[in-house]
């Protein structure tokens, strides 16, 4: 299959590399967006006339250019994955909303934007993914960070029975969890605020060796969420900005070795 991006369309892409956090049948992207100008005219003219519709409806610029653009890129990787044009690539809904490329039921892709950045993610060998990104707003933008009473009522929303029993001081950076979750949440196609309590995150063994960057972490599904293995790791996207990206393998295995992840059918 050809991975190549065409060259010279749209917003230029940067390719995340793996570098053994996860499996190399998942490839990862960034675009830098730019809020302050439209989307490019190519962008536009790749969209399936319903997606064009839906962006024209936003009411914000920015947003209008997050849309078009993102979808856009995302039509131009699928496309050059599958052999066919951008504007010819086929979507579809899944029964729980989830978008889905008709006619390759082995490739699964993944898509979130926020701020001036969005992530797409692309996996194959059977695998689904899930990824998600977020700005930091106090980092970004000047805003205040939230105050202490905020902060506890935002996690008695979004942590685990298990989570609310560890050590404040062991516990991972809120952003850090919150796309964590979001990510298995979105590899799974389920809706986030119903389920975030049902998932649980934390450093792994390896990630707690590590002081700086991308950890890998351990993560539990508890009722009423599927079991089954399911990976996740949080991804330097941009400065100002967590991200994390979530995979689960549902007919073939994930093992780590020597220190990069390999799916074995």
């Amino acid at each position: 299959m050809d991975r190549a991006v065409p060259e010279g369309q749209g917003v230029p892409l940067r390719a995340i590399p793996a570098q053994g956090r996860w499996p190399a049948a998942i490839q990862l992207w960034m675009l830098a967006l730019r809020l302050d100008q439209p989307p490019p005219e190519q962008d536009w003219t790749v969209l399936a006339p319903a997606e064009a519709t839906r962006a024209r409806r936003l009411r914000q610029p920015a947003d209008v250019v997050r849309s078009v653009c993102t979808r856009a890129a995302l039509r131009r990787l699928l496309g050059a994955r599958i052999g066919a044009a951008a504007q010819d690539v086929v979507l579809a809904t899944g029964p729980r909303g989830r978008p889905g490329l008709v006619g390759a039921p082995g490739l699964d892709f993944n898509v979130s934007h926020a701020g001036a950045c969005a992530l797409i993610a692309l996996a194959d060998q059977g695998i689904a993914v899930g990824v998600d990104i977020e700005r930091h707003a106090a980092a970004s933008d000047g805003a205040a960070a939230p105050h202490a009473e905020d902060m506890t009522a935002m996690e008695a929303l979004v942590l685990s029975p298990d989570e609310r029993a560890t050590p404040p001081q062991e516990r991972l950076d809120f952003m850090a969890r919150w796309t964590a979750k979001e990510a298995v949440l979105k590899c799974l196609g389920l809706g986030v605020a119903q389920h975030l309590q049902a998932v649980s995150v934390r450093r792994s063994a390896l990630g707690r060796m590590a002081a700086a960057g991308p950890v890998s972490l351990d993560v539990r599904l508890a009722s009423p969420l599927p079991s089954g293995p399911m990976q996740v790791c949080s991804v330097s996207a941009a400065p100002g900005y967590a991200a994390a990206i979530a995979w689960s393998c549902a007919s073939s295995r994930a093992l780590r070795i020597d220190g990069a992840w390999t799916v074995l059918a």
